[in-house]
């Protein structure tokens, strides 16, 4: 059999043309194509009710992460808040600490003070006793002698002695037997308080 060009061009040109012709044939036969009437519009239905998901969803995410964020700004403020409560809490402690150690120390001066005045009290005391003895001893003794002795000793250790001793006559022979320079300072001394109580009443 012999083909002229016109054949063989004829033979291409109809299987080009009956191939999809053909295919679409098999698709149909197999299920793997059929025909569908008013499709578009459910498409378009279904593209809006997505797209109207992608956009719920997006919001969604949006507030999602805007609250993640909030809170982690919250437990951030917490987080300092601690710190904070944590340090003011240290400082109160050595505050209270500085408090104890100061009624401490307080409590410690006021025993050493009550301390001091016992012994100083106490001194006070044996002083007193000490010129009283003298006064005695120098009431013993005659008046010139006694006045001697006096004029060496300091203005108030004089004064102490003459008003310890009980016995007035020998004061005033004590007295007399200093010398002038000395009775006079003694008896200015002696009446100073007395003024001061006169011009108080």
């Amino acid at each position: 059999m012999k083909l002229t060009l016109r054949d063989i061009i004829i033979i291409a040109l109809t299987t080009t043309l009956s191939f999809p012709i053909i295919y679409l044939v098999i698709l149909f036969a197999t299920g793997g194509a059929h025909i569908e009437f008013n499709q578009p519009k459910k498409m378009d239905e279904n593209i809006e009710q997505q797209l109207k998901l992608v956009k719920i969803s997006a919001k969604k995410d949006s507030i999602s992460a805007s609250q993640s964020q909030t809170f982690v700004a919250m437990e951030q403020q917490k987080a300092d808040l601690a710190m904070e409560r944590a340090s003011l809490d240290e400082k109160q402690q050595q505050v209270t600490m500085v408090q104890q150690e100061l009624e401490k120390t307080r409590s410690d001066i006021k025993t050493e003070r009550e301390k001091l005045e016992k012994l100083v009290s106490q001194s006070d005391d044996l002083d007193k006793k000490k010129i009283k003895q003298l006064a005695k001893v120098y009431g013993a003794m005659r008046a010139e002698e006694a006045a001697r002795i006096l004029e060496t000793l300091d203005d108030d250790l004089c004064i102490n002695i003459l008003s310890s001793m009980g016995d007035d006559r020998q004061k005033a022979k004590i007295l007399a037997a200093l010398t002038p320079d000395k009775a006079s300072k003694v008896s200015r001394k002696i009446a100073a308080p007395i003024k001061g109580k006169k011009e108080l009443k």
